[in-house]
């Protein structure tokens, strides 16, 4: 198994290569207005907008620094599926995707910004072992292996999306849905309201 390594806060982890679909230079992004601090912003990636997350704030330290070893790792983030993100522009199924009601294609794209973005070490399976830790707040944390750079943990793409950028979107939309709608006010209080006018 073949992983890339990089720095995230103070500590080193590891992606499967098999997700990486390219490592691109920390660009500007598109700031998104409301957005959790891990979310840097928006990249245009060859027609798609791909969502950016800064791994040192997920992780809760501080933000990945601007040096040359820093990177936005484009990774392919779909359950189960390995470097399926090089989409064709001709593919049909894309084509299908796009309709009026759906402008936006189903994107399995995901960036993530990591310090020393450069290292890439052979481990075999056997030497992975499961986290002695689960946090609910980082389900994407997965096993740990022991390298010549210490202990490195790797990251389970697949579920960082899900733990960091659908979370807070269910989080938002509780408080609104609780919200008392105006056809839910009982009558009594319209008719209060009518006579202090």
């Amino acid at each position: 198994m073949l992983l890339l390594t990089f720095i995230a806060g103070a500590n080193r982890y590891a992606i499967d290569v098999a997700r990486v679909v390219e490592l691109v230079p920390k660009v500007e992004l598109r700031s998104i207005p409301h957005a959790p601090p891990y979310l840097a912003g928006l990249l245009g990636y060859r027609g798609k907008v791909v969502p950016v997350i800064d791994l040192g704030l997920l992780m809760g330290t501080a933000p990945c620094r601007d040096c040359l070893s820093t990177r936005i790792i484009l990774v392919n983030d779909a359950p189960g599926d390995h470097n399926h993100g090089k989409d064709d522009p001709d593919d049909s199924s894309e084509n299908r995707r796009r309709s009026p009601a759906n402008p936006m294609p189903d994107s399995s794209l995901l960036g993530l910004i990591g310090e020393q973005v450069s290292d890439l070490t052979y481990v075999q399976r056997e030497q992975l072992v499961p986290s002695p830790v689960r946090l609910l707040q980082a389900p994407f944390l997965d096993a740990i292996v022991q390298t010549d750079q210490g202990i490195v943990q790797l990251i389970a793409v697949e579920r960082v999306r899900d733990a960091s950028l659908r979370g807070d979107l269910l989080a938002l939309e509780a408080p609104l849905n609780q919200q008392p709608l105006a056809e839910e006010v009982p009558k009594s209080e319209h008719e209060d309201l009518k006579a202090e006018n």
